[in-house]
């Protein structure tokens, strides 16, 4: 909005000490960087409603922001189950605070009245870090995490803020991957928790993964409530600040995996990633293992892990065939999505790797349960057809898929993006989760990778 008339002519004294405020924006500019923002098609521009002031800008300049203003304005951040946004443009501090409280809001409506009548001075986190520590709280706790993108920790400090001015106690787990956030909402009976990250997206791009009580992801519906809470402002629900709480997360959570490091055959793997956190951790479980493990390092981009023209698996396909290694792995920078690359430098698609799990799920289980994305159901009941083992319609979402898993205590859920979760007392979509049982599967025999997924359609 302008603070002269908007009555006033182009040119004239009014006009030209006009301030304007760009959308999302909380401090005025002048008619000058006005104008000179939008010749220079400023992103913001397309949902001002002075974006036809155009002063004597060149007609050609600002065509293509007229042309684009109806279809390229995004009237909201959400994805099928996620927030994402261009950083700064569309996901700042201040809007990142704005989302804290509309969380917190949403968690304090979940909140049973019994529990939101007590003294909020009592809730408090347990000082032991141990795998045992539980939170002990009777207002929404909220474990936060984020990535290794460097606009994350200016949005994640937006998030705290909105969390703590609603009264909700965070547990800060600091730079973090989003499997080890899950599991410690799990493991500490946190009422949620939040992953800051732009995963999936270019490197300007920022957002967050949120999941509810138990590590199961929000629901879309859910998001639509936050984000209008959003949009409209929420009022606090206690004159209490939140504590604070930092916390290391990463031991616990490595410790829970070495039992699915063990017994495997020497074999020599290359692992490309995107992040410095997942090769550490797997050099630490790989520590004792007669596995030769070699990181491929990869850049922070929007990739797509099954197509074979990849640049990526592309790299990671020629350092297994130089190396003459067993296999690849490319790790997405979520580090829950994982595609697989043979000795002889074949992508593994995403079918033939839920079959190779089944597999491997079933000799151990012959009843073993599986959910399934809705796309992949016909194909899952006819490899299992003519065994005890049972599979049931998960749908299509991220929420659908990990709540159906753990209603039915099934042993699997697999996705249609190649996504898998295990049922372990929590559902856990994990890539080096993913990367142990493939691993054990290849352990139960001296042959190569290639020649066991190619038996998989015999």
């Amino acid at each position: 909005m302008t603070s002269a008339s908007d009555n006033s002519e182009p040119g004239s004294d009014a006009s030209t000490q006009a301030s304007y405020t760009c959308p999302g924006e909380l401090y005025s500019i002048p008619r000058s960087i006005h104008l000179a923002r939008l010749a220079a098609f400023y992103p913001n521009c397309r949902e001002c409603q002075h974006r036809f002031d155009t002063g004597h800008v060149l007609p050609r300049a600002i065509e293509p922001s007229h042309e684009t203003s109806v279809r390229a304005v995004r009237t909201t951040l959400l994805t099928d189950e996620s927030v994402r946004g261009v950083y700064l443009n569309e996901l700042n501090r201040n809007r990142a605070l704005a989302w804290g409280e509309a969380i917190a809001a949403v968690l304090w409506d979940q909140q049973p009245m019994m529990a939101r009548q007590a003294p909020v001075e009592t809730a408090q986190i347990v000082p032991d870090r141990s795998l045992d520590s539980r939170v002990v709280s009777n207002v929404p706790n909220v474990v936060v995490g984020f990535d290794e993108r460097p606009s994350s920790p200016d949005i994640v400090s937006g998030l705290v803020l909105g969390l703590r001015r609603m009264g909700c106690p965070v547990i800060d787990l600091a730079q973090t991957s989003l499997p080890i956030v899950a599991f410690q909402v799990h493991a500490l009976s946190a009422t949620a928790g939040v992953f800051v990250t732009g995963a999936g997206c270019d490197p300007s791009w920022t957002g967050f993964e949120l999941f509810s009580r138990g590590a199961v992801p929000f629901s879309r519906e859910q998001l639509e409530q936050m984000e209008q809470a959003v949009k409209s402002g929420v009022g606090r629900q206690t004159r209490q600040i939140g504590g604070h709480q930092p916390f290391r997360g990463n031991p616990q959570y490595e410790g829970s995996l070495e039992s699915y490091f063990h017994a495997l055959r020497p074999l020599k793997i290359v692992c490309g990633s995107s992040t410095r956190l997942l090769p550490r951790i797997l050099d630490t479980l790989f520590e004792k293992l007669p596995c030769e493990l070699t990181h491929v390092s990869l850049a922070t981009r929007r990739r797509d892990l099954f197509d074979v023209r990849d640049v990526d698996l592309q790299r990671v396909a020629a350092a297994v065939l130089e190396g003459r290694h067993h296999l690849g792995v490319v790790v997405d920078e979520d580090n829950r999505h994982a595609a697989f690359i043979t000795d002889r430098g074949r992508l593994v698609s995403p079918r033939e790797v839920a079959r190779l799990l089944i597999e491997i799920v079933q000799r151990e289980n012959t009843r073993a349960t599986f959910t399934s994305a809705t796309s992949w159901l016909p194909d899952i009941r006819t490899w299992l057809h003519g065994r005890d083992a049972t599979a049931s319609d998960g749908g299509e979402s991220t929420y659908s898929l990990a709540h159906s898993l753990a209603k039915s205590n099934a042993d699997l859920a697999l996705s249609g993006d190649g996504r898998v979760w295990f049922g372990r007392t929590y559902p856990a979509c994990d890539a080096i989760l993913l990367l142990a049982h493939v691993l054990q599967a290849l352990s139960l025999s001296d042959a190569p990778f290639s020649d066991v997924v190619s038996r998989l359609d015999n």
